[in-house]
């Protein structure tokens, strides 16, 4: 497969590379950075700098990809933050403790930027082989979970907010033949995750490499766990 993984530089998206790479796909990581050493280190087949901020960026950035293959079987929608990564403090980040241009920032980043990664690699995915978008969401974007767990009310409202994207291109996109999902990575002890959580990256990664093998067009629209259950909305 030719797989294109977002957030590559670090944590989740590091080792969904790393896991696909040795399994013998051709795969490209994006980084805000210019090609950053660790994930180079890794030998993917190219490195693109793509800043979810930055509609400019993602634009040019999939341009430079489409130089160098004619066609994207999977694009992974890895690459997300929380407040924090904007300077908000590691308190309650309740629905009213955090300024609205950071709320509406971490909604950008997470929820609108995968939008545009995904319009723009459009016609990559047209010209794959069963194509699929796996976006990287959250345990905290469903309702049901939401309702109660979750610190940082901007995350979970970017998840949710990405779900629904989600739905609605999944369902646009099914006479394509390009299947859409959500995907909960697991509570994984990346930056964001910390250490108390459940699963290491490279657990989590090889679970989702073997989950997103097994999907196909039927599954398009599902809200699923790393292992492939379905996650509750």
């Amino acid at each position: 497969m030719r797989i294109l993984v977002t957030g590559a530089n670090r944590g989740l998206g590091f080792e969904l590379v790393r896991t696909w790479i040795a399994q013998g796909h051709d795969v490209w990581g994006s980084a805000r950075s210019d090609a950053p050493d660790a994930l180079l280190g890794l030998d993917p087949a190219g490195v693109i700098q793509l800043d979810l901020g930055d509609e400019a960026s993602i634009v040019d950035g999939i341009s430079v990809l489409s130089t160098e293959l004619d066609g994207l079987d999977l694009l992974v929608n890895c690459a997300g933050i929380d407040a924090r990564a904007l300077g908000v403090v590691d308190a309650p980040r309740g629905p009213f403790d955090v300024a609205a241009d950071v709320f509406t920032e971490v909604i950008r980043i997470n929820a609108t930027g995968p939008m545009i990664v995904t319009r723009e690699a459009l016609p990559l995915l047209h010209a794959g082989t069963g194509s699929m978008v796996v976006n990287v969401s959250s345990q905290l974007g469903s309702m049901q979970v939401g309702a109660t767990q979750g610190r940082d009310t901007s995350y979970c409202v970017s998840k949710a907010a990405l779900n629904m994207w989600s739905v609605k291109a999944a369902a646009a996109l099914q006479s394509d033949g390009i299947t859409v999902v959500m995907l909960h990575p697991g509570w994984v002890s990346t930056d964001m995750g910390g250490p108390s959580a459940q699963l290491t990256p490279a657990e989590s990664a090889s679970a989702i490499a073997e989950t997103v093998a097994a999907l196909g067009p039927a599954d398009s629209g599902r809200f699923i766990n790393w292992d492939g259950s379905d996650h509750p909305w």
